[in-house]
């Protein structure tokens, strides 16, 4: 099976940087994504691909764009055991942020019982350099590392929904080893982490916790000890005209910045959404977001909040329209606010007309991280993708409302969860 989507935006920002004095500048933007399948006797995969850019009629602010490709697959089990692998390139430029990811991920799980036991391994290459309040110039040289994650852990499926437990044990080098201040990053982390997920036709819960021991070569940058969380609600009316859907987050992330080793981020969103017919549907979105520095006295927030709407013209055509308000209080302690307008038109391609459900199930775990979040967009005020999560990574201005590539995602699959959580691919860590 073969499914693409492709969305044309415009619209204007009252302040494109977050930054105090900034200048507004309209804006154009193209989103694509694709997703394709197939699955034989033995093995099933799946390729995802998205790109996004958005260009300024201020010529001063430089193209935002981020692209992003996932190639999965699943064999058959063996033995009680299935292996799945997952690939996955994804590169940033914006005005403010360079960023460069490759992930290799390997796991094998237990499927002849209730109770599965797993074990994955993951391999990250990155390459990071970002601007903030602070700092208001890029690193001459890119930050590079490579990370090695092992994760051991087991999994129950019961009638009250499904639990885990996993120890995620990893390490991170720097090349070179000293940053452009002195500093040495190099770390080791280790993460006991639990997880629950239960869902029926009008509830779905999703619950991660984990704390992260941290220990830098650095004798200046102290141990990390933190408590993490990744935390959803989406509820439906019984008559589904009203659907709620909370989140919350608390996660760790590289960053550049020179102080700091790494930040701390906490997220929480909600968002309101009416659908009394299938064509129209209106809603309210919220996201708060607040980015520690450990070692450093700074941290940064920002807040969002709007309203969306959307006009299906037909199975394949769309209009969509949002108006959102950010403010965000920068690493120096000034506020600043912004305002946000924005059209869309979409269309979708279905190649095939239809799509098997094992392919669908696949091709649902590689889905595209949302990225659609002007609460969330890159600023010289307000952290960088890397200092996020994510979940939280937005290189331009986009509309709040479902971004095109989860659109894809949801045309191929009935949104079946994967058997295990991925410590590695949620966030948390």
């Amino acid at each position: 099976m073969a499914l693409g989507s492709i969305r044309l935006r415009g619209g204007y920002d009252a302040n494109p940087q977050l930054l105090p004095g900034g200048k507004p500048s309209a804006f154009t933007g193209v989103d694509a994504a694709f997703a394709l399948g197939r699955s034989s006797d033995s093995i099933k995969t799946g390729l995802t691909g998205e790109i996004q850019r958005a260009d300024y009629a201020a010529r001063e602010i430089d193209p935002s764009e981020r692209m992003r490709v996932v190639l999965e697959a699943e064999s058959e089990a063996f033995a009680g055991w299935a292996l799945k692998s997952r690939t996955g390139v994804e590169s940033i430029r914006s005005y403010n942020l360079r960023s460069f990811e490759a992930e290799q991920e390997v796991r094998a799980q237990w499927i002849g019982g209730a109770v599965r036991p797993f074990v994955s391994a993951a391999a990250r290459y990155a390459t990071l350099n970002e601007t903030n309040a602070i700092l208001t110039d890029f690193l001459p040289d890119d930050l590079r590392f490579t990370r090695v994650t092992l994760i051991p852990g087991i999994t129950a499926l019961t009638p009250l929904g499904e639990f885990g437990a996993s120890i995620n044990l990893s390490a991170i080098r720097y090349s070179p080893t000293l940053d452009l201040f002195g500093y040495r990053r190099d770390n080791e982390r280790v993460e006991p982490f639990l997880f629950y997920r239960w869902t029926d036709d009008l509830v779905s819960v999703s619950a991660a916790v984990s704390h992260v021991n941290g220990v830098w070569h650095d004798v200046d940058f102290t141990d990390l000890r933190a408590t993490l969380f990744d935390l959803s609600l989406s509820m439906r009316s019984k008559d589904h005209p009203w659907r709620l859907e909370l989140s919350g987050r608390r996660a760790v992330g590289e960053t550049s910045f020179p102080i700091s080793p790494v930040t701390v981020t906490e997220t929480y969103a909600g968002k309101l959404t009416y659908a009394a017919t299938d064509a129209w549907s209106l809603g309210l979105v919220a996201r708060w977001l607040r980015t520690g520095y450990p070692d450093s006295p700074f941290s940064s927030r920002t807040v969002a909040y709007g309203v969306t709407g959307s006009y299906r013209i037909d199975d394949d055509w769309s209009l969509g329209a949002e108006i959102v308000r950010v403010n965000a209080s920068a690493l120096d302690g000034m506020s600043v606010d912004s305002a946000v307008g924005s059209l869309s038109l979409s269309r979708r391609f279905d190649l095939t007309g239809a799509v098997s459900g094992k392919t669908a199930n696949l091709v649902t775990t590689a889905e595209p991280v949302t990225t659609d979040d002007p609460a969330m967009k890159r600023t010289a005020a307000t952290p960088s993708h890397a200092q996020t999560e994510r979940s939280a990574r937005s290189a331009m201005p986009a509309p709040v409302s479902t971004q095109i590539s989860n659109q894809v995602s949801n045309q191929v699959s009935n949104q079946v969860p994967d058997s295990v959580p991925n410590p590695v691919a949620t966030g948390v860590y």
